[in-house]
């Protein structure tokens, strides 16, 4: 299809827009129109295409299976097309770097360290959005992501900076007396698994062990597994990275190791292909050299 045969661009923000806000009044305000205008556009668009997009549900709308597939598109679409105008009338110095990572990992190594960045680089701006959910880079606008595996994402660049395999810890109050030598054992043991993840049970599960309704299970924030676990409330799957000194000191029991398949796991700083902006390259360069510092320090 050409451009000729394309839907004007005001006629697909209308529809976007709708399908975002799930309500032609809240598209209407968020482009300035009236909700009967954006509800003319999307019959429009529906013409156009002669299929149907959305639907009535409720007092809001819904979308049809092919609404979803194109409100993707579309998504994606802009956010590629805003991306490309900000990188062109902001300038890079003065947008900030924006950095997806989990909280576990943002409390554990990054904080500790970020002061020396800060210190060194005083002009450019770090906005941080530490969460487990794994993000889109292109249709969210972020620079970085900070994503433990084995660095196999379908349309970035990965690059491997720490490497570290994932482990199940314990304070010896919790496995007193008891004989862990399968995973099976865990099952009787209380769990601390991060808020929104299903690590652990997918890990047990993985090693032929049925789980059931385990209730025993805290659900925490990634930033606060490593203290509950440290104060003797569970028993965490986490990355040896942020508890090799607890192992080392006797402050925590390790009880299984996942150790490297094919692919060696660890650390991956992943970003969008292409040239890095100066604040990124900057950024890019002091997380290796701060991995590379903690492994000498280490004797790795």
């Amino acid at each position: 299809m050409g451009w000729e045969g394309l839907p004007s661009l005001s006629i697909l923000r209308a529809f976007e827009a709708a399908a975002r806000q799930k309500s032609f009044s809240a598209a209407g305000r968020e482009l300035n129109v009236t909700h009967v205008a954006v509800a003319q556009q999307v019959r429009r668009l529906e013409e156009h295409l002669g299929v149907s997009l959305i639907y009535r549900e409720g007092r809001g709308i819904a979308l049809t299976e092919q609404g979803e597939r194109l409100a993707a598109s579309l998504s994606e679409g802009l956010q590629t097309i805003r991306s490309g105008v900000e990188e062109i009338l902001n300038a890079d110095r003065e947008r900030p770097l924006h950095v997806s990572l989990t909280p576990s990992f943002a409390v554990s190594w990054l904080m500790p360290r970020i002061g020396a960045f800060r210190a060194e680089y005083p002009d450019i701006e770090l906005m941080l959005n530490p969460s487990p959910q794994v993000i889109d880079l292109k249709r969210d606008g972020f620079d970085l992501a900070i994503r433990f595996g084995t660095g196999k994402w379908p349309g970035l660049e990965s690059e491997m900076f720490l490497k570290s395999n994932y482990v199940l810890v314990a304070a010896p109050s919790v496995i007193a007396g008891k004989k862990i030598d399968e995973p099976g054992d865990l099952v009787a043991l209380p769990w601390l698994q991060e808020l929104g993840t299903e690590e652990f049970a997918a890990w047990v599960r993985a090693k032929g062990v049925t789980v059931g309704t385990k209730r025993d299970i805290a659900h925490l924030p990634g930033h606060m597994i490593l203290s509950a676990v440290r104060d003797g409330q569970g028993v965490a799957y986490t990355s040896r990275l942020f508890v090799d000194d607890d192992i080392r000191e006797g402050r925590l029991v390790l009880l299984f190791e996942e150790v490297d398949g094919d692919d060696p796991v660890g650390y991956f700083l992943v970003r969008r292909p292409g040239p890095m902006r100066e604040p990124l390259r900057r950024f890019h360069g002091w997380l290796k050299r701060q991995a590379k510092a903690g492994d000498a320090m280490h004797g790795i």
